[in-house]
């Protein structure tokens, strides 16, 4: 496990393509040095966009250098594992419509186990939230799709929430295609029922479920699924409406358009202004828009502009206590432990924010790719004085050494 990292698949790929370093930092616009301390595994992947660069170069797919999906490491992630064969077939039996002529269960039991995968997907509770989406997405199917259904417009809305809350899950599962499958299917339900926020919500999980080298095509998606949402005035609409400013954000700041992310962070924060603070219960489909939420994704973004230090400064400026969602305060930690490591000044603080976020959700942290890489540039850095003892527990646990 231990050569098992980003790096070392980088000087995999690297040989196996028979180009040097000086020849793969040329083509991934970074330097020799960077390539080679990546490759050493001393220095991290600084950026999203830098991955993908030299996924780009190297003429592979991000989850080539990821390793995603991983091995199960533990118990609970081999049974959140064992749920996927049967998430895929039901995914593609909703593509063909080969589902039965009426749900199994009533709509009040498909609505509670709706809330159910709901609630344990924001509790990165994995394994629990897997073994519901099979079964629940063949049932919400039968209801929205069937032609002697009574509950049509129940099930196209149910089905909606299903396949997007299945969809992060199988993505921080580490798949790759089956998350935009389910968003895809998200998308038909949506559209099937007609309502803008629905369709928005579909719209965002496509949007963040694309391929990373679909890139290009995702900054288009993101400026037409806003620009459908701009004109609507319902809470739902406009959280949506939010979410969809961030992830035009997101993805200019890939494009390296750092003044068109800032602008669109700027429209998120007036539309959350316009709905007076945050949500008191997470909101439409736990989308948690607010400017706590505004207020995470700005480090995100220093963190993917380049700029670490900004980064940590704005993260101590948040309160993750006021960040509901299990799920999301975890990626706040993750992301605060990456910025303070990126800063080569702060690798004990990064290792007790990464130690905090995997205190509050074991099976997200032991999942991220980011945590893998970080942790094990840090143990690859350390020294006897660092806190080594802690990091190689911590390095152990994410299969990293």
């Amino acid at each position: 496990m231990a050569e098992d990292f980003v790096g070392a698949r980088v000087r995999s790929w690297r040989l196996k393509r028979g180009v040097s370093q000086r020849t793969l930092a040329g083509l991934a616009g970074i330097s020799q040095g960077y390539v080679s301390q990546i490759e050493a595994g001393l220095k991290e992947i600084d950026k999203r966009s830098t991955l993908i660069r030299l996924a780009d170069a190297l003429q592979v797919s991000v989850a080539d250098l990821t390793g995603q999906p991983y091995a199960p490491g533990d118990a609970t992630h081999a049974r959140a594992l064992a749920f996927v064969p049967a998430i895929r077939a039901a995914l593609i039996s909703l593509v063909y419509l080969d589902l039965a002529d009426a749900p199994a269960r009533p709509m009040e039991e498909l609505a509670d186990h709706t809330r159910r995968l709901m609630a344990a997907r924001q509790a990165c509770d994995y394994a629990e939230a897997a073994g519901l989406i099979a079964p629940l997405l063949l049932d919400l199917g039968a209801a929205a799709y069937s032609p002697a259904s009574t509950h049509r417009p129940d099930g196209l809305r149910l089905l909606t929430l299903a396949t997007y809350h299945a969809s992060f899950l199988l993505k921080y599962l580490g798949f790759v295609d089956l998350p935009l499958a389910a968003a895809e299917r998200c998308s038909d339900a949506a559209r099937e029922l007609g309502a803008p926020e629905f369709i928005g919500l579909s719209d965002y999980a496509r949007l963040h479920h694309l391929p990373p080298e679909s890139r290009g095509v995702g900054r288009k998606l993101a400026a037409a699924a806003t620009e459908r949402l701009a004109h609507e005035s319902s809470p739902e609409a406009l959280q949506t409406y939010g979410m969809l400013h961030l992830t035009c954000a997101w993805t200019d700041a890939l494009a390296d358009r750092p003044g068109d992310a800032q602008t669109h962070l700027g429209e998120a924060a007036a539309v959350a202004a316009r709905l007076g603070g945050d949500p008191a219960d997470g909101g439409f489909a736990e989308l948690q828009f607010g400017p706590t939420n505004i207020a995470q994704w700005r480090v995100s973004l220093e963190l993917e502009t380049g700029s670490p230090g900004r980064a940590v400064e704005l993260a101590r400026a948040v309160d993750p206590k006021q960040i509901l969602s299990r799920s999301r305060r975890t990626q706040f930690h993750i992301e605060h432990g990456a910025a303070l490591a990126a800063t080569r000044r702060a690798d004990g603080e990064a290792l007790t924010q990464f130690i905090t976020a995997e205190r509050i959700a074991p099976q997200r942290v032991r999942l991220s790719p980011i945590v893998r890489d970080n942790v094990g540039v840090l143990l690859r850095r350390a020294r006897a004085n660092a806190g080594v003892d802690h990091l190689r527990e911590l390095a152990a646990r994410v299969g990293v050494a």
